[in-house]
């Protein structure tokens, strides 16, 4: 089956489709034939909810019909997904941007889908300025530093044409649709408050709603709060849980790990370098194994001869999301009584941090 990359440009209303007078109007046509027959499906983009169904039949399909609230909605045929912006007054049309098969364009007469894809192109643009600089400075032979330095202009520009698309269509789809997309921008909880408290359709995209929970989960778990507890097993498959480490009495130097993350072995050396300085009644290191497979996990051990405990927490992900864990490795460090000390420790300063309060 030939992708739908074969659509072509519908300017009139399709034949199986008749105007409505209310409700939404999704139009298209296929060149090739083969796909009379077939199924076009609508679906919510967030939670996979069926939304509508189209045959293809004369090359053409149409999918007409009333939404409850707007909704991000995907096409599906076969293989092919389609995302769209979607409410009961669009009449949209689907077509390739070229003639041989390119990338699929949505159009709603300069609606928001319109303008979503202007604010891509906007956004394209200025990726491509910053790779062309990042190429020139390069050439140049500026550091890091000065390097660093100008392309941080570049994500702030970035940054302010998301922020200023979503304020423009605070009272649209697109606003909460473009806050779903750079939600991970905001790393403080008052700050996307903010930003939410202005979108009108905000619970209408999912990705909002998860990157908050993210961020009250960190908050939860942040330095000087106490542990959050979470059951895994121990190497052997006996049923084991974070408590059984953390909160009796040491410091605990606990790693979100798995075996496939480059960056999370990388770390291991540093890890048995001071389970073997500091290890014993008031000390140790911890690995926690995270979204990996067994048995992957257990030749990791052996290939890195890790010699220190390690509690499995891969079978769901209660460990990572309780901690607003979104990257690994994450190193946290517990005090004696369970109190967090700090997050996101790596080399170094996880060294330095470690000699600090084993002083003290």
């Amino acid at each position: 089956m030939k992708k739908l990359t074969t659509i072509a440009i519908a300017v009139l209303a399709m034949a199986a489709c008749t105007p409505k007078q209310t409700g939404y109007q999704v139009n298209g046509t296929v060149a090739d034939s083969t796909l009379n027959g077939k199924s076009v499906y609508l679906s919510d983009r967030y939670t996979n909810v069926p939304i509508d169904t189209a045959v293809i039949e004369n090359n053409t399909f149409c999918f007409s019909g009333t939404l409850d609230a707007p909704s991000v909605v995907r096409m599906t045929l076969g293989q092919t997904r389609v995302n769209m912006l979607l409410d009961n007054s669009m009449v949209v049309t689907i077509a390739d941007k070229n003639a041989d098969g390119g990338e699929i364009s949505i159009s709603d007469n300069g609606g928001i889908n319109d303008k979503q894809a202007k604010l891509l192109s906007d956004a394209k643009a200025i990726s491509q300025q910053a790779r062309d600089a990042y190429e020139e400075m390069q050439q140049e032979g500026l550091s890091n530093e000065e390097i660093g330095y100008k392309m941080e202009e570049y994500n702030t520009q970035m940054n302010e044409l998301y922020r200023q698309s979503i304020i423009e269509n605070k009272d649209n789809l697109l606003g909460a649709f473009v806050l779903g997309m750079t939600a991970k921008m905001y790393d403080d909880l008052t700050q996307l408050d903010s930003m939410i408290s202005i979108v009108k359709y905000a619970d209408r995209v999912a990705s909002i709603d998860a990157h908050k929970k993210n961020l009250e989960s960190k908050e939860a778990t942040k330095a000087g709060k106490m542990f959050v507890d979470f059951p895994g097993k121990n190497i052997d498959g006996t049923p084991a849980k974070l408590s059984d480490y953390v909160g009796k009495g040491k410091y605990v130097l606990a790693d979100f790990w798995a075996s496939w993350c480059g960056p999370c072995r990388g770390e291991i050396p540093n890890l048995i370098e001071l389970q073997n300085k500091y290890g014993g009644d008031k000390f140790t290191v911890l690995g926690i194994n995270v979204w990996d497979r067994e048995n992957e996990f257990k030749k990791a051990l052996e290939e890195e001869k890790i010699n220190y405990s390690q509690l499995y927490a891969s079978d769901d992900q209660n460990a990572t999301t309780l901690y607003g864990i979104q990257g690994i490795p994450q190193i946290i460090l517990f005090a004696p009584d369970g109190t967090i000390v700090a997050r996101d420790l790596r080399g170094e300063s996880m060294k330095k941090k470690v000699a600090e309060v084993m002083s003290e």
